[in-house]
């Protein structure tokens, strides 16, 4: 298969065919090919429009994908971003109940030591009371058994003079 090059406007135009008896009319060859000519032209220039309106569309559609690989870029930080933020505020949490837990444990071993302290100073109260009172008891019996001596000499005391004077 032969290919050919294209024929411009002006090549059809212009053209010119062999006479020959009984031929076709050399006025109407021409309108036609001077038709034929204006319509192949009108052809070429949409051609041509169309060319460049589609390389004007590409070079937007090439803008298009470049701001679109920009905002997937964009997307995918912000994405990886609030991850991260997440994930830092999932850790934060964590260590703030964790701390929590060893205030909460650090505060009831202090409240058990203290309660503790407490049942021991009471233990040691009710121990004194007890000595107080054995004490009290003792210094008691002591009184009375003094006072009793007190008064038995009193009384022996008192005989003796009575008995001296009568």
């Amino acid at each position: 298969m032969i290919t050919r090059k294209a024929l411009s406007p002006i090549e059809i135009q212009s053209h010119e065919f062999k006479k020959r008896m009984r031929g076709y009319d050399p006025q109407e060859v021409h309108l036609f090919l001077q038709a034929l000519a204006e319509s192949y032209q009108s052809i070429v220039m949409e051609n041509q429009r169309l060319n460049l309106q589609n390389a004007q569309i590409e070079s937007q559609l090439d803008e298009f994908r470049r701001r679109e690989n920009i905002l997937k870029e964009a997307l995918y930080t912000a994405q990886r971003m609030a991850d991260e933020v997440k994930a830092q505020a999932v850790r934060e949490a964590q260590s703030i109940v964790q701390e929590a837990h060893l205030r909460a444990d650090a505060l009831l071993q202090e409240a058990r030591l203290q309660v503790h302290q407490v049942d021991r100073s009471i233990m040691d109260l009710k121990i004194e009371r007890e000595h107080f009172l054995l004490s009290l008891k003792d210094l008691l019996a002591r009184v009375e058994t003094l006072v009793a001596a007190v008064e038995e000499r009193k009384n022996s005391e008192n005989v003796a003079i009575f008995g001296e004077k009568a």
